[in-house]
């Protein structure tokens, strides 16, 4: 039971990473107003710098705190307004797996804190567990390619459906969220997933110095 344990831990800290880093990214709306310039979305699209902003933010207040749905000044299909509903269902998902992994680790933390796996804490093999998915996940990427890879996404987590593909005409918002902000989005949660992996194993290292790998 301890060594199952010892294991659920691990993994909760491979969660708590992941969720953590992709809902800073979705909750930071200034990463995305950042981009409006330097995509040059105004002039790609006719639209102000206040209709996109407005656009964006209607459908994420719709994804993350349910409300109408909306797209600013676009019109938009009902192809693309389920495809928005899927995407909220898979944030939802997300906060919930974060949620729960902060409350396991609270638990951890207060009747688990000396546990340990091979002389190192579950924050370290957690940790080490999802730089290594993410690192090879980036390696992919270089060998075939973001786009790829993008597709692949969408095709595993809307799986059997094909509403994802938006067309420009029917859903004029797919204009405003160009792959290229998704490829950002990436990069910046694999930054934060290095960044916090680093904290956690940093921390078991000045926690044991002499037995550290």
């Amino acid at each position: 039971m301890k060594n199952l344990l010892k294991v659920l831990f691990s993994i909760n800290i491979s969660f708590f990473i992941i969720t953590f880093s992709i809902s800073f990214v979705l909750l930071f709306r200034p990463f995305y107003y950042m981009h409006i310039h330097s995509l040059e979305l105004e002039e790609k699209t006719g639209l102000s710098y206040i209709e996109i902003k407005e656009a964006y933010d209607d459908v994420i207040d719709y994804c993350i705190y349910y409300h109408p749905f909306k797209t600013g000044v676009l019109k938009y299909s009902r192809e693309g307004k389920d495809h928005f509903h899927d995407c909220r269902v898979l944030f939802t998902i997300n906060f919930i797996i974060l949620l729960l992994s902060i409350l396991v680790y609270m638990i951890q933390k207060i009747f688990f804190k000396d546990i340990k796996i091979k002389k190192h804490f579950p924050e370290w093999w957690g940790s080490i567990i999802v730089i290594g998915s993410f690192v090879s996940i980036l390696l992919i990427s270089l060998t075939i390619g973001f786009e790829k890879v993008f597709i692949s996404f969408h095709k595993l987590f809307f799986m059997g459906k094909d509403n994802w593909i938006l067309d420009s005409i029917k859903d004029p918002i797919i204009k405003i969220l160009p792959e290229e902000y998704f490829m950002n989005c990436a990069i910046l949660i694999f930054i934060l997933i290095i960044i916090i992996s680093s904290s956690f194993i940093i921390m078991d290292y000045k926690k044991n110095k002499k037995v550290f790998i």
